[in-house]
């Protein structure tokens, strides 16, 4: 099961309060999209990672950085699309041209960049009985339903859960779910609410609360006491 990792950083991160794109904020040395890059590399199963980034970002040359140690292979970058399945789109081309024999993708949010390579393993076993899988962190607050500014209902707690990335899908599965959602005008907030709707089975691994997506000043705060902890153990 080898899987070619896409590491989307093509949005500018406005609620970050940065003057340069959220991928390419600083986190100890490194950006965030060279902490997730560097992750998903030393994951057993991943063959080759490739960067989606902004217009003007990433390395243009195509240049392996110093913080990637691998032994995955790093394929030059790609300029991401104005929303992110288009993103997604860009990527997962120039991935298949550079390595058509490899048949799963992971897609990833180069703002989680708290990953592990254990969690790239963990959703690409799930994905292989159905073609897709993504891990969701278990709803730890009561969810509530709303309809403007009233309440309409309370969710079950339990069947409630928070998407994360890394993503896998079969290439093929996700190729068609960016078709179809192409043609129908519809916009998905991740790939796997695309692949639903094809019908296919999206099965689940556990999330992990340190896997976070860095969104406000306050996030990088904590992601940076999470590696510092880990530079400890």
């Amino acid at each position: 099961m080898r899987a070619l990792a896409l590491v989307l950083a093509a949005g500018q991160g406005v609620r970050l309060g940065r003057e340069v794109p959220k991928g390419f904020v600083r986190l100890r040395g490194r950006t965030l999209l060279e902490w997730s890059a560097a992750a998903l590399g030393r994951a057993p199963e991943v063959a080759a990672v490739l960067c989606v980034v902004p217009a003007g970002g990433g390395t243009p040359s195509g240049a392996r950085p110093a913080s990637f140690p691998g032994p995955a292979e790093w394929l030059a970058p790609v300029v991401g699309g104005a929303r992110r399945q288009d993103s997604v789109a860009r990527g997962l081309e120039a991935g298949v041209r550079a390595r058509p024999e490899l048949d799963w993708v992971l897609v990833h949010d180069a703002a989680r960049c708290l990953v592990e390579p254990a969690d790239a393993s963990a959703v690409l076993a799930a994905a292989r009985a159905t073609g897709a899988a993504l891990p969701v962190l278990p709803a730890s607050d009561t969810v509530k339903w709303l309809d403007g500014a009233r309440v309409e209902r309370t969710l079950e707690r339990a069947r409630v859960g928070f998407a994360q990335t890394p993503q896998a899908f079969r290439v093929d599965v996700l190729r068609e779910a960016l078709e179809k959602a192409s043609h129908d005008g519809v916009e998905g907030t991740d790939c796997a609410s695309l692949v639903e709707r094809l019908g296919v089975e999206v099965r689940i691994t556990p999330g992990r609360a340190e896997n976070f997506k860095v969104t406000h000043p306050e996030d990088l705060a904590r992601a940076e006491a999470v590696l510092a902890a880990r530079e400890v153990a």
